[in-house]
């Protein structure tokens, strides 16, 4: 029976449990960990004995396992304490200069195409650029202590994060050069987009459609790639026009022409940069952080609104 103090809880079993959680079975994890299977057994019974609580649904056949309620708790501290433990390491090794060099950025591939590096023109100092379009996964290579800083468009989920919101990242369209209505320069309407055959932006399909729909507006989706050169290449093939942020795109992209929505269309999405607090930022980051709102001010990107 558990007492009131875990004082036999140790690292190893929390980090045995984070690496069943994320691989989905114990042969997995113990081969990600150099274990022998066993030995990963033995430290989820461990846990489990001093807590009180089955953290593991075991099943049978090749469906992998399940963490319990208990478990889906236990993970969330066991992630935060191997963060600490994580950055730990890193304060100490900073003190013979063998810490990391760099600091560790991640982004969606869109905002590595135009963005990101506008903002490493202006930050002077090494980065590691890691690449994911999922927010999700982004979110919680902050908790394992992978990264630094993460550049995302996605709702914040709950958890040991602060975020400081960058700026409000239109949407306009792309449409082949030479389409009619690029004869044209001015801003589209719902109901031209109503008509247009289009191509999704993955990313970002979610929010276009809900939105258009929720004015009456039923999108004609044929098509759908998942990043922003991705999309521009179907258009500038004639195959359909795309509703993307700007960020998503170029205007030095040939084959295309960007028109702009009208107000209301499609609202902005807003670009946030997020760190966990499991762990402090390093003090480079702040440095990127203001470097990021500059690209922001220069590109005339609007200042996200504020919830009142």
């Amino acid at each position: 029976m558990a007492g009131e103090w875990w004082s036999g809880v140790e690292l190893r079993h929390l980090v045995a449990l984070e690496a069943v959680a994320r691989e989905g079975s114990f042969r997995r994890a113990a081969a990600r960990l150099g274990y022998v299977q066993s030995a990963i057994s033995h430290q989820i019974a461990a846990l489990e004995g001093l807590t009180g609580r089955r953290l593991i649904e075991r099943s049978r056949g090749t469906r992998p396992l399940a963490l319990t309620p208990a478990g889906e708790i236990m993970l969330a501290h066991a992630e935060a304490v191997i963060a600490r433990v994580r950055a730990a390491q890193a304060d100490l090794a900073g003190l013979d200069g063998t810490g990391p060099a760099a600091l560790r950025v991640g982004a969606a591939p869109d905002l590595q195409t135009r963005f990101v590096p506008s903002v490493l023109r202006l930050f002077a100092a090494p980065v590691v650029l890691k690449e994911d379009a999922d927010g999700r996964a982004l979110v919680a290579a902050l908790v394992r202590g992978d990264l630094d800083l993460a550049l995302i468009d996605s709702v914040l989920p709950r958890g040991p994060f602060d975020a400081l919101p960058l700026c409000a990242d239109r949407y306009v369209v792309l449409l082949q050069d030479g389409a009619p209505l690029t004869r044209r320069r001015r801003t589209l309407s719902r109901a031209e987009l109503g008509r247009l055959p289009l191509i999704a932006h993955a990313p970002t399909r979610a929010q276009v459609e809900s939105e258009l729909m929720a004015s009456g507006v039923e999108p004609r989706f044929v098509l759908q790639a998942e990043t922003g050169a991705a999309v521009h290449g179907l258009v500038a093939a004639g195959l359909g026009a795309a509703v993307v942020p700007e960020l998503a795109t170029d205007a030095r992209w040939t084959g295309t022409t960007i028109l702009e929505l009208a107000d209301g269309v499609v609202e902005p999405r807003t670009i946030s940069i997020v760190w966990s607090r499991a762990h402090p930022p390093r003090a480079d980051a702040a440095a990127f952080l203001e470097a990021a709102r500059s690209v922001c001010a220069v590109k005339q990107l609007r200042e996200p609104a504020l919830a009142g």
